[in-house]
């Protein structure tokens, strides 16, 4: 059999042999003392997201855009439940506000939900945003209202220019900047073709359905933690948003991933209507789980910040003020050595 350079199967077989070392690197780091490590140095970051994330929505005006009504994750057998009690421990001991809720309470919090569960847990701190797409451009007009200089163009390279600058290349233009932050996801590696061989940066692509919720609804995001997805509520739809696909920047849409999503909420919210819309997203995912946040070790005027995976939203704010210590020199406040660039080295 001889296969095209573009064949589905070939796709797929280029996808699986780029992903081994990225899946040989995950799987050293499932090791019970480096699990450990992860959750203590994620743990850090977590803990100062709010309070990082806050500031820029307040500046923004932003405050209309939140409803803090926690989060339900839940689980539809004893056995999930018992598989996952020692994340639940884990949150516990770091002092993550959660309480148990039985299936009874669940009927309480979320009626609409078909009576199947057995048992939840209700972050009750969580708040969600209402629409992150008019987030963004709150906070990209309060930037702009404070002196900032928006350009929307295709950033191609960022390379050193002598000792001191650092030159953009974006569409047809350059730039020169005394110092740059690289905070473009999975994409960061792209313009760091020096850099690129040296990070294990790839993607675990998440898939999102807007289905039409006119007949029924949720007061909360709600996750059904076995089946690997979240059921957020945003206006007049629910977005169905989950599962994880190691396949790169390049490869299509799965439709199993897509009927999987749409049958799986539709057994326990089975007045959903129709299917809106869909997307597919690319998280920037380390081996680790761990985002990469400090100085380019060759260039140190080029700061990065990427590789946040499912909570780039949530940690934002706080990779924000810690990049922006960098970049004005000043001391920072919380050891960033487990995100270093240099890890992998």
């Amino acid at each position: 059999m001889i296969l095209s350079k573009d064949s589905p199967l070939s796709v797929k077989w280029r996808t699986i042999h780029r992903m081994i070392p990225w899946l040989a690197e995950f799987l050293a780091n499932c090791r019970p003392n480096k699990v450990a490590h992860i959750i203590d140095a994620l743990s850090v970051l977590l803990a100062h997201a709010e309070s990082g994330l806050m500031p820029l929505i307040e500046a923004a005006n932003a405050l209309d855009l939140i409803r803090r009504r926690g989060c339900l994750y839940l689980y539809s057998t004893e056995k999930g439940y018992k598989e996952a009690y020692s994340g639940i421990l884990a949150r516990q001991e770091r002092d993550v506000s959660l309480q148990e809720v039985s299936a009874h309470e669940i009927h309480d919090l979320e009626p609409c939900l078909q009576p199947i569960f057995h048992k939840g847990v209700l972050f009750d701190q969580a708040f969600q945003f209402l629409s992150p797409g008019k987030l963004m451009e709150r906070l990209v007009e309060n930037f702009i209202a404070n002196g900032g200089t928006f350009i929307r163009d295709d950033v191609k390279t960022i390379e050193p220019n002598g000792t001191e600058d650092v030159r953009i290349c974006h569409g047809e233009n350059e730039l020169q900047a005394s110092k740059v932050v690289v905070a473009a996801g999975a994409h960061s590696k792209a313009l760091l073709p020096s850099f690129s061989s040296r990070t294990p940066l790839d993607t675990e692509r998440g898939y999102h359905l807007m289905l039409n919720a006119e007949k029924t609804s949720l007061s909360r995001p709600v996750g059904w933690a076995e089946k690997g997805f979240y059921m957020t509520p945003l206006d007049q739809q629910i977005r169905i948003a989950g599962t994880v696909e190691l396949g790169g920047l390049d490869t299509e849409y799965s439709g199993n991933v897509l009927q999987y999503l749409e049958k799986s909420a539709k057994q326990v919210l089975p007045d959903l209507g129709a299917i809106e819309s869909r997307w597919l997203g690319f998280r920037p995912s380390m081996p680790d789980a761990l985002p990469v946040i400090g100085q380019l070790p060759e260039n140190r005027n080029v700061i990065l910040a990427f590789g946040h995976q499912h909570v780039g939203l949530t940690l934002g704010g706080i990779t924000g003020k810690i990049v922006a210590s960098i970049v004005n020199g000043e001391k920072l406040s919380l050891d960033i050595a487990p995100y270093s660039p240099q890890r992998f080295s």
